[in-house]
């Protein structure tokens, strides 16, 4: 919350969400989606790769957005949480409102 700058008072949610799959919605995996009182959700991406995160995260969590069913007035913010660097064109697409790196997350409590 605090690398996003959100105030824990603000939040309704934060959990990884899981959207089973029926007839009328297709299925979803987030793993970790941040619900707030501002009509705001932060759709979380976490990758632990050994190589810098490429493009490809950029489809993958446009497809979650899509898939998720909320309110159309609900706001949705693509955050990608990473460890071992992000490749320039992932930084220079402009796609995500926050990308975190892990290492800055430990012991920040």
């Amino acid at each position: 919350l605090n690398a996003l700058h959100i105030q824990p008072d603000q939040v309704i949610f934060d959990n990884p969400f899981f959207q089973r799959k029926t007839a009328r919605q297709p299925g979803c995996q987030v793993d970790y989606m941040i619900q707030t009182k501002q009509d705001t959700v932060y759709i979380c991406e976490i990758k632990f790769n050994r190589k810098p995160i490429d493009k490809r995260v950029i489809d993958d969590v446009k497809e979650k957005i899509q898939r998720i069913k909320l309110p159309k007035y609900i706001s949705r913010r693509p955050v990608l949480i990473h460890v071992n660097g992000v490749q320039d064109d992932v930084l220079d697409s402009g796609y995500f409102a926050h990308i975190v790196d892990f290492s800055t997350l430990v012991g920040s409590e």
